[in-house]
C-alpha cells in the first residue's frame, strides 16, 4: 500500500466521522417547492454593462490560476477578465438580471452574497430573479479555493484572495446597477447555428451537441445590439503549463463581435463535461484560443435564422439538496478551502449534502436551464453509451432520463456553472472510480479512457438527483 492509498483511507475516515457529527448536531431545513413567476408586457427592454475584474498587479500578492492543477502562481496577463450584466424586462416594472464572469466558478454562498447586495441596492427596482453564469475560464483567478498550494498528497490550500473576492462582488453589483440604468426598448430575436467539428472529447461521446445559440436584442434607438450566447466547450486550451491570466476564447470571441458588429456579449458555457473546443493549433496554445474565438465569432455572425420572440418570461429558481459522495471535496470543505454549508444526509457516503439550485426559464417561449455544475452532454441531450461501449458494461437504461427529454424540448439551452459550482455530472454507466484512491486520483477504464472527471464530481448519484428535481420543476412550470 503506497502513501496515496494510506492518505485515502485517512480521508475517508475523517470525512465519515464529520458526516456523523453533522447528522447528530444539525437538521436539514425543508425546501419549499417554488412556484413559477411570469412576466409579460408590450415589448422587451434590455440593458448591458461590463467592467474589468483584474487583480491588483502591484500588491505583491500571490494569485493562483484556476482550472488545471493546483499551486499555479499567476505570472502575467494575456487578456483582461470581466464581469458583465444584462437586465431584461418586458416593458413593465418587473425584470431579471443575468450576470456573467470570466471565472472558473463560484459557490452558491458567494452568489447569494452578490444577490443580497443587489437586492439591497436602491438603484434597482422590480428585480424578480438574479442569475450568475461563469465562462469557466481555466486561466482565471481562483474564485472557488481548489487551486492554492497543495500538500504532499495533492490536497490544495485555499487559493481565494479575500480582497479579490470582495472586489469581484462589488463590481458585480456595480454592473447590475448600470445594466438596469442602461435599459432601453427594442426587439429580441433568437437564432442558432451548428459549428461543425467545433468540439472534441476524450471520453468517446456519441454526440457532442455542437450548437451555438444567440439571443440578439436590437434597440429601437439604433444603438448597439446586446447578445446572450452559449456554446458547450471548455475554455481550457492554454493548458496546464499556462501561468498567464486570461478569459481564454470567450474574451477574444466577444472582442471580435464587438469590433465587427458593435454588439456587447454575455457568454455562458453549455454542457461542457469532458467536452473541449476543437484544438485548432497544436503547437501554439495562445494562437489556438484565438482561432477558437474566431471560429465561434464567425459562426455567430453567420446566424441567419433569427426568430422574433414575444415579450414574455417565466421562471422557477429552485433550491435542492445534493448528496455529497466525494470524500476529497468534503475534506476541502472541512478545511474551509471553499465556502460550503453541510447538511445531514443519510443517502450519501459521507453523511452530508449541500444545498444548490437550478433555474428553469422561458424567454419568449425559448426554454433555458441554468445548472450548477459541468454536465456531460448525454445527461442533457441523450446519446448514452450502450453495454458494449460503456466502461461499466451497463447500458443506458441504468441512467436517468436526459434533461431535454424531461422538458419535452430537444432544443432546450443549458447554461452550466451557473449560480453554484458542484463539479461534473457523469451518467452512472460511465462512472468509474479508482479502486483504492476514489476521488483522489483518476482511473483508466478497459478502453484506456481517463476517468479524471469523477474525482471532481459529487458522486454517482448526482445525475439522478438533478433529473428528479428537474422533473418536479417541469411539472410545475
Amino acid at each position: 500500500m503506497d502513501i496515496m492509498d494510506l492518505a485515502m483511507k485517512g480521508i475517508c475516515a475523517i470525512t465519515k466521522n464529520f458526516g456523523k457529527k453533522v447528522q447528530k448536531n444539525s437538521v436539514a431545513p425543508e425546501i419549499e417547492k417554488v412556484n413559477p413567476v411570469e412576466i409579460k408586457g408590450k415589448g422587451y427592454k434590455m440593458g448591458f454593462a461590463k467592467t474589468e475584474i483584474m487583480p491588483d498587479l502591484n500588491s505583491g500578492k500571490t494569485y493562483w490560476i484556476a482550472g488545471h492543477g493546483s499551486g499555479h502562481k499567476m505570472e502575467g496577463v494575456l487578456s483582461p477578465v470581466f464581469v458583465s450584466a444584462v437586465w431584461i424586462d418586458c416593458g413593465n416594472d418587473e425584470g431579471i438580471l443575468w450576470l456573467g464572469g470570466d471565472i472558473v466558478g463560484m459557490t452558491r454562498v458567494e452568489v447569494n452574497k452578490i444577490r443580497s447586495m443587489i437586492m439591497a441596492s436602491d438603484k434597482i427596482k422590480g428585480c424578480k430573479c438574479i442569475n450568475f453564469s461563469c465562462t469557466h475560464s481555466h486561466s482565471g483567478i481562483d474564485t472557488l479555493g481548489y487551486w492554492g498550494k497543495p500538500n504532499l498528497v495533492s490536497i490544495p490550500s485555499d487559493g481565494k484572495d479575500p480582497e479579490y473576492m470582495e472586489m469581484l462582488m462589488k463590481k458585480a453589483v456595480k454592473v447590475a446597477e448600470e445594466a438596469y440604468a442602461n435599459r432601453k426598448g427594442g426587439k429580441l430575436f433568437y437564432g442558432e447555428i451548428k459549428v461543425e467539428n467545433g468540439l472534441e472529447t476524450r471520453r468517446g461521446f456519441l454526440d457532442r451537441h455542437e450548437i451555438l445559440t444567440r439571443f440578439r436584442f436590437v434597440p429601437a434607438d439604433g444603438s448597439n445590439d446586446i447578445w446572450i450566447m452559449n456554446f458547450g466547450g471548455h475554455p481550457n486550451s492554454l493548458g496546464g503549463s499556462n501561468r498567464m491570466l486570461s478569459g481564454e476564447y470567450p474574451y477574444f470571441m466577444r472582442e471580435q463581435i464587438l469590433a465587427e458588429k458593435g454588439a456587447e456579449v454575455l457568454f455562458g458555457i453549455g454542457a461542457i463535461g469532458a467536452m473541449d473546443v476543437a484544438e485548432l493549433d497544436k503547437d501554439d496554445n495562445v494562437n489556438c484560443i484565438k482561432l477558437q474565438a474566431k471560429m465561434l465569432a464567425d459562426a455567430a455572425l453567420k446566424i441567419d435564422n433569427d426568430v422574433e420572440l414575444k415579450p414574455e418570461m417565466k421562471f422557477i429558481q429552485q433550491p435542492f439538496y445534493l448528496p455529497v459522495g466525494n470524500y476529497v471535496l468534503t475534506l476541502l470543505a472541512m478545511r474551509h478551502v471553499m465556502s460550503f454549508n453541510a447538511y445531514p444526509c443519510k443517502e450519501s457516503d459521507t453523511g452530508i449534502a449541500m444545498m444548490t439550485e437550478m433555474t428553469y426559464m422561458s424567454i419568449g417561449g425559448k426554454n433555458i436551464l441554468l445548472l450548477p455544475g459541468e454536465s456531460f452532454v448525454s445527461t442533457v441531450y441523450g446519446g448514452y453509451k450502450n453495454a458494449d461501449t460503456s466502461p461499466t458494461g451497463e447500458g443506458g437504461e441504468v441512467n436517468p432520463t436526459p434533461l431535454a427529454e424531461i422538458a419535452g424540448d430537444p432544443d432546450m439551452i443549458v447554461f452550466g456553472v451557473s449560480n453554484d459550482m458542484t463539479g461534473y455530472v457523469v451518467p452512472p454507466n460511465d462512472f468509474i472510480l479508482h479502486p483504492t484512491q476514489p476521488y483522489l486520483n483518476g482511473y483508466r477504464d478497459k478502453f484506456d479512457l481517463n476517468h479524471y472527471h469523477e474525482t471532481n464530481s459529487m458522486g454517482i448519484g448526482t445525475q439522478k438527483v438533478i433529473a428528479d428535481t428537474f422533473a418536479d420543476v417541469v411539472s410545475r412550470f
